[in-house]
């Protein structure tokens, strides 16, 4: 029905049939800029499997990682503005990243934001190497190791990034930034051992922190998160300043018409509304915002007011 309507709405109703067909038989691509076994990778796969029975018709999961989510930015930049090609982004990738380099490879305010998914607070993680139970743990283990202290990021610009910027200067050490292709290579490497602190989505290591194979630390926000109500705040351990939670929606590329847009947008908040879909986000960290296009785009615009002088204060994040 919905591709149907599309097709009469471009007036292309002498070949319908075959239109109808072609339409239908469409597959839409949901681009996820990190690689498998992250928080988005969960979030894409939930809401791919519920899109392709609510619009009638296939929905995959593509993970193009790398360069901090630019390459998945830039894929659904070029696309052809038919609603096939979506991409899964966060605040780092449509925010951050554009005002932390010099030339991203895209315009974020040219996408069409589509619906949002699900808020999150940044998390901040470690493992064996440090057997830190809390903050006071870590910076002990940190001060004892300098020469160790490295911290293990999901991309160079993001609002990870910057946390890991603001953390060494709020507890005076020096911490070496490593980045990473994302939050699941960061929670394989602290639970090998291979680097003692993470900074990524606290969904990223919510449910290793369930099964006590790595330990979260601490989560940004004023509250602490869902699922997460043994995990004290940053402000709560004496590190204020530390509030700032991300958010995750859906965008379309750019020149996509309203009358291709909004079915997917309604079908996506529905979706992210349904009680089931809810408790699997919340029970690994995720809070579900079923917020229409627009609120998402006035939430660009809010945290880029936010955002750029901060970045601008910490100084080059290449």
């Amino acid at each position: 029905m919905l591709t149907r309507r599309t097709i009469l709405a471009t007036g292309a109703v002498l070949a319908a049939p075959g239109l109808v067909r072609a339409q239908t038989n469409r597959v839409t691509t949901l681009i996820s800029p990190f690689p498998p076994g992250g928080s988005t990778d969960l979030m894409a796969r939930l809401i791919a499997e519920r899109l392709t029975a609510a619009l009638g018709r296939s929905v995959i999961v593509e993970n193009q990682s790398g360069a901090g989510g630019r390459l998945a930015a830039r894929a659904v930049q070029t696309a052809p503005p038919d609603g096939t090609k979506l991409l899964l982004a966060n605040t780092s990738v449509i925010v951050m990243t554009p005002l932390a380099f010099a030339d991203a490879g895209y315009d974020p305010l040219a996408f069409v934001p589509v619906a949002g998914v699900a808020e999150f607070a940044i998390g901040l993680g470690s493992g064996p190497m440090t057997n830190a139970t809390d903050m006071a743990g870590l910076l002990a283990w940190l001060r004892a190791n300098p020469g160790r202290a490295n911290i293990g990021i999901p991309a160079l610009g993001s609002l990870p990034h910057l946390i890991g910027v603001a953390l060494q200067r709020a507890i005076n050490l020096p911490l070496t930034v490593v980045p990473y292709r994302g939050g699941a290579p960061i929670a394989q490497d602290l639970i090998g051992g291979q680097i003692p602190v993470g900074v990524s989505a606290a969904a990223d290591f919510a449910t290793l922190h369930g099964g006590r194979q790595l330990r979260l630390l601490a989560v940004t926000g004023t509250a602490r998160a869902p699922g997460l109500s043994d995990v004290a705040t940053f402000s709560e351990q004496g590190l204020p300043g530390f509030e700032a939670n991300a958010w995750n929606g859906i965008f379309a590329s750019p020149g996509t018409p309203s009358s291709i847009v909004a079915p997917i947008s309604a079908a996506i908040r529905e979706i992210v509304s349904q009680p089931d879909v809810r408790r699997r986000l919340e029970a690994v960290a995720l809070s579900p915002i079923p917020v229409d296009g627009e609120t998402i785009r006035s939430w660009i615009t809010r945290d880029r007011a936010t955002y750029a002088p901060l970045i601008a204060a910490a100084g080059p994040l290449q």
